[in-house]
């Protein structure tokens, strides 16, 4: 966050104004008249009286319809000997025609015409004046269908070739910026699939195209034959405002944290588009309509837009307040910015913010989000990164524990092997070398019973048809005979005695292995199995009477950690329950699998 806020610092800071070069000394009176439906030409004029206004006064025409407005400039050059040379600039570049009538000479400029000003910061017009000479200069202004408003002043050629070069540069800079995060966020889209970035996307691109036009690099630099940039102007501002909110709504996810904003957002943003379809097809059949409601209707939607906006923000710094800080200090000069403009169409205030502000605020929130959403992606990766590790290090940690248990179980295997098996078999060696055929048969009848027992032990043959019960009570069984002073006890409850699992190969070992560690390690003296059949689960139940451990305070061993794993393998859950002197109950609940 601390580079968002130095980026946002140089960027505000970047563009400082400079001092122009002067200009030379002109008198000059000015005036103007409004010409109703357009109906006068240059002669009728001249006999008109015009109203005074000064140079850069803004003249408010307010919502103006084929109507036209004359002005008149009249230079004097008081120098008896050096010709002046200025330009009279017209400060708004989106003026539909501005036609210029020096003497014999007319100039056309503006943004129904393919002509361009010499400057991508105003439309101007050079005046020569001899020395002096006084001269007047006609100027026609027309804007159809729209808010009206312009002032004029007077400049040179240095400083208005400085600020068309400053202004140039910034705009391009604008649109490096936001193409560099677009395809940034492209990639991110791609790998990711989700709809925050082709939102991020779609609001980019509406800004760069809506930047472009309103600060007239589209028509001074791009495309100086397109003659609706006008109404561009206003249609892209429009869906550039309805993206910027369906790309707040979706960051702040205000469907899952705040339906109802989300839903007021949602409607708002349905209705400004459908006036944008409706302004272009009556634009289209019937260009005489009186087109101000839906200004005024579009607006007012705008306004009530922004600050469901900003006050969801506001409402989300209690749920994720890191996002909302981040939409917050995003949409605070788009929020300034948007109320001006709206606060100045409707005259409530005299000036609104201009267009270099809306360029920095743009910039600025392009900038933040890119970063911000990248941020989050890499913030994510990390995090997938650890975890992928975790995962890395549990499956070494529980094959680590596999192979101890199965090491485990082979040195068992081997030592029965070892101890009985072994022993009867050079037993019965040493019988057949003594000749004592009789004694070596029982032997080996004897020997064939222990191999029985011993596989039984390891996997009783039963647990392939399914009988869980019966092969758990015959080792328990030989278990009761073969301890003393520890009695096992199995309880069934509506428990099948027979079961189509795979489970049951493990329930069987886990079985064993937990009264094993009841009767070694917990001394205990009774140990008893509650198996339970519920519609949608089996319920296991281990409970002895032995020494108990703190559960908080001692590691799981190898064998516990194995029996988890594996319950957990079949969407089971395991749990254990002791304390030191009051024994040890241990719960396992696995899923039936037909549900």
């Amino acid at each position: 966050m601390r580079t968002i806020y130095l980026v946002s610092f140089l960027l505000l800071g970047f563009f400082s104004s400079m001092k122009a070069a002067g200009i030379q000394k002109i008198t000059t009176r000015s005036g103007y008249i409004l010409d109703k439906g357009s109906k006068w030409q240059l002669t009728a004029i001249q006999k008109k009286e015009f109203k005074f206004f000064r140079e850069k006064q803004d003249l408010n025409i307010g919502y103006n319809k084929y109507d036209a407005v004359w002005c008149y400039f009249s230079f004097k050059n008081p120098s008896s000997s050096q010709t002046a040379k200025t330009w009279l600039c017209f400060d708004n570049y989106h003026i539909d025609s501005l036609t210029f009538f020096d003497y014999k000479k007319i100039r056309l400029l503006g943004d129904r015409t393919a002509n361009q000003s010499p400057f991508l910061s105003t439309l101007a017009y050079e005046i020569e004046i001899e020395p002096g000479e006084e001269k007047i200069v006609w100027v026609r202004l027309k804007k159809q269908t729209s808010f009206f408003e312009f002032s004029y002043h007077l400049d040179n050629s240095v400083s208005l070739e400085t600020k068309s070069s400053r202004k140039i540069a910034l705009v391009a800079f604008f649109i490096g910026i936001a193409f560099f995060l677009l395809m940034i966020n492209g990639i991110l889209y791609l790998m990711t699939k989700k709809r925050l970035y082709i939102y991020y996307i779609g609001y980019s691109l509406l800004t760069v195209l809506y930047v472009m036009i309103s600060t007239n690099f589209a028509k001074h630099l791009l495309f100086p034959q397109f003659l609706f940039f006008s109404e561009a102007r206003v249609f892209t501002g429009a869906l550039w405002y309805i993206a910027l909110s369906y790309f707040l709504s979706c960051f702040l996810r205000l469907k899952e944290n705040q339906f109802f904003k989300y839903k007021l957002i949602s409607i708002l943003c349905g209705i400004n588009l459908l006036l944008v379809f409706l302004s272009i097809f009556f634009l289209v059949i019937s260009p005489d309509l009186d087109f101000r409601p839906f200004f005024v209707l579009g607006y007012i939607i705008f306004m009530l837009a922004i600050v469901t906006l900003f006050w969801a923000a506001i409402t989300h710094l209690k749920i994720e307040r890191k996002q909302a800080i981040y939409a917050l200090l995003a949409f605070a000069p788009q929020l300034i910015w948007g109320a001006c403009l709206i606060l100045k169409t409707f005259e409530v205030i005299p000036k609104s913010l201009g267009d270099q502000w809306m360029v920095y605020a743009s910039l600025y929130e392009v900038f933040l989000f890119g970063v911000v959403l990248s941020r989050n992606y890499v913030e994510v990766f990390l995090r997938n990164s650890e975890l992928m590790q975790e995962v890395i290090r549990e499956k070494e940690n529980s094959l680590s524990a596999i192979n101890t248990v199965q090491l485990r179980e082979r040195r068992n295997i081997a030592n029965i092997i070892h101890d009985n098996v072994g022993s009867k078999i050079a037993y019965i060696l040493h019988l057949f070398d003594m000749k004592n055929s009789r004694l070596a048969k029982e032997t080996i009848t004897e020997l064939a019973s222990d191999i029985r027992d011993i596989s039984h032990k390891i996997l009783p043959k039963a647990l392939d048809e399914g009988a869980l019960l019966s092969s758990l009570r015959s080792q328990i069984a030989i278990l009761n005979d073969g301890i003393e002073n520890t009695e096992i006890e199995l309880f069934c409850y509506d428990f099948p005695e027979r079961i189509n699992e795979k489970w049951i190969y493990d329930i069987y070992l886990i079985a064993l292995e937990l009264i094993n560690n009841a009767i070694k390690h917990g001394k205990a003296k009774l140990v008893t199995i509650e198996f339970y059949g519920y519609d949608d689960h089996y319920h296991f139940q281990f409970t002895d009477d032995g020494l108990g451990f703190n559960v908080d305070e001692t590691e799981k061993g190898f064998g516990l950690e194995n029996i988890g794993e594996r319950i957990h393998h079949y969407k089971g859950d395991f749990e254990i329950s002791s304390a030191v002197g009051q024994g040890t109950i241990v719960l396992i609940d696995i899923p039936i699998k037909n549900n």
